[in-house]
C-alpha cells in the first residue's frame, strides 16, 4: 500500500524522527492508531497516512507483528523512504518493510525467529 502524494506532502512537515517513532510503535510495539495520535499529538488520518506511506495496511492484525525486529532496521527503512512512498508510482506498490528487508538484509527473518525462540526458552526455564 502507498499514500497519495498530496497526503505525503502534508505529513512531510512531521520530522523523520517522529515518522520513525510512529512506524516503530505501530509495527514493533503494537500500538493502535488512537494511542499513537494521542502520544504524538497528530490527527489519526495523519498517523494512517504515515503508516500507509511506508507500505503498511492499517488493520488490527498488522500492528505489532514485528515485535522482535531491531530498531536499527526500522530506522534504515524509514530513512530510505521518508516521507513515504507515493501511490502515483504503481511500480512501488510491492514495497513494505518485509520486502525491503528481504531484498537488503537476507536472513532477517531468522534473527527475529531466534529472538522469539530465546524468549520462549527463557520463560519456560522459570517454571
Amino acid at each position: 500500500m502507498s499514500a497519495p502524494i498530496e497526503d505525503l506532502r502534508r505529513v512531510a512537515r512531521i520530522s523523520r524522527r517522529e515518522h520513525l517513532a510512529i512506524f516503530d510503535h505501530y509495527i514493533a510495539l503494537g500500538r493502535d492508531i488512537e494511542t499513537l495520535a494521542i502520544k504524538f499529538g497528530y490527527n489519526p488520518p495523519d498517523i494512517i497516512t504515515i503508516l500507509e506511506g511506508y507500505g503498511e495496511t492499517v488493520c488490527e492484525e498488522s500492528r505489532g507483528r514485528l515485535r522482535e525486529l531491531p530498531q536499527s532496521l526500522v530506522k534504515e527503512y524509514v530513512e530510505h523512504f521518508y516521507p513515504g512512498i507515493a501511490s502515483e508510482n504503481p511500480e512501488n506498490d510491492w514495497i513494505c518493510i518485509e520486502a525491503y528487508l528481504d531484498a537488503y538484509h537476507a536472513g532477517w527473518r531468522n534473527l527475529v525467529g531466534e529472538k522469539r525462540a530465546a524468549k520462549k526458552k527463557k520463560w519456560r526455564g522459570l517454571y
